[in-house]
């Protein structure tokens, strides 16, 4: 759960994500800094891949020169930042050792392979980078490691120092994994349910009613005490879908996507509107397209607006000149004309028979 979380709500903390980062760090960092070239991290869990890799050694060939094993607690606990951060400070491939019949669901895991391994393909690493190895023979472990790729070509390794939360330093280690791409693009099309991408909004069906922004639980999305606005910022979408669902003409939608300009990028403007200013005192107090919206729907085919042109400018006023209004007119808003009698099985049968 905490390897798939977007936000960092939920945390893993032997080690946290950004010790494991720096570890990364600093053992690639030596190892380019001796001379290596081409290294394969191998991530694996103490109790099983511990006693893999020592078979290997004692009954077999050993490791290969270029594998740098990394003993980690729980190999489902590798989120997406540290496989990127690894790429991004020189590794040439990454691979995940696991049970044959593993004793815990991989199935996050799996999924995020799938997403870094999207990502990294539309970064011109191309495929057989990541690997997870579910074995547990030493000879298929020592194979598996021998037949990875190698002699991947990239910029610098990146420095950086991974520190903060999970949200920020995931942002941090893509930003640098995309520096030092073989092939960066500014854009990459990800699959459903992946934790960046943009909304798309059906602006013409869009009432600026703002209950999208009180729904959003990062922030993405905002508004401006000033005037009638809708502002979004990718860089903070989860895409979480509480604003589609939350939305209540349905004009909202998502599309998965993992934009790299998005981490230096204003809040984009979505809609905007002026503001509809009371027609007695001035104040500002609704947006000019739904209060227009609703005197066209009101007018003329509601019994409180049928009174002539004073009452449709009953809508046009805020709710304290509204009620003074009605006031001065004398208005009842209670004296609404006498609902026809509920009709009964008797009514249909009387009607029946005559």
């Amino acid at each position: 759960c905490a390897a798939a979380c977007p936000t960092g709500a939920a945390g893993y903390a032997l080690p946290p994500a950004d010790t494991l980062m720096r570890k990364l760090r600093t053992l690639l960092a030596t190892y380019h800094e001796a001379g290596g070239a081409d290294p394969i991290v191998l991530l694996h869990d103490g109790e099983h891949g511990a006693d893999l890799i020592d078979a290997l050694a004692r009954h077999g060939d050993g490791l290969p020169a270029n594998a740098l094993p990394v003993c980690i607690n729980e190999v489902t606990q590798v989120g997406l930042e540290t496989i990127a951060a690894g790429f991004a400070f020189g590794a040439a491939a990454v691979c995940l050792l696991v049970r044959e019949r593993p004793r815990h669901d991989i199935a996050g895991l799996q999924q995020t392979l799938a997403l870094a391994q999207q990502i990294l393909v539309g970064l011109g690493f191309g495929t057989d980078r990541l690997l997870l190895i579910e074995t547990d023979d030493p000879e298929e472990l020592g194979r598996r490691l021998r037949g990875s790729k190698a002699g991947l070509a990239i910029g610098t390794p990146a420095r950086f120092t991974p520190t903060g939360m999970k949200r920020d330093v995931l942002r941090l280690a893509l930003r640098e994994l995309h520096r030092v791409s073989p092939a960066p693009v500014d854009v990459i099309s990800l699959p459903d349910n992946a934790p960046f991408g943009a909304i798309e909004v059906n602006v013409d069906g869009c009432t600026l009613c703002l209950s999208c922004v009180s729904a959003c639980p990062t922030g993405a999305l905002s508004d401006n005490p000033d005037r009638p606005t809708l502002a979004f910022t990718e860089d903070a979408c989860v895409q979480c879908g509480l604003c589609k669902a939350t939305c209540p003409e349905k004009v909202i939608s998502l599309r998965p996507q993992l934009d790299f300009r998005a981490a230096t990028a204003l809040p984009r403007i979505i809609k905007e509107e002026e503001p509809f200013a009371c027609t007695r005192c001035g104040k500002p107090f609704g947006v000019k397209s739904s209060i227009d919206r609703v005197i066209a729907k009101l007018s003329g085919k509601h019994w409180m607006y049928q009174g002539g042109e004073s009452r449709i400018e009953l809508l046009k006023m805020c709710d304290d000149c509204r009620v003074i209004e009605i006031s001065r007119q004398e208005f009842d808003p209670y004296g609404a004309p006498a609902r026809p009698k509920p009709r009964t099985t008797d009514d249909y049968l009387r009607e029946r028979e005559e």
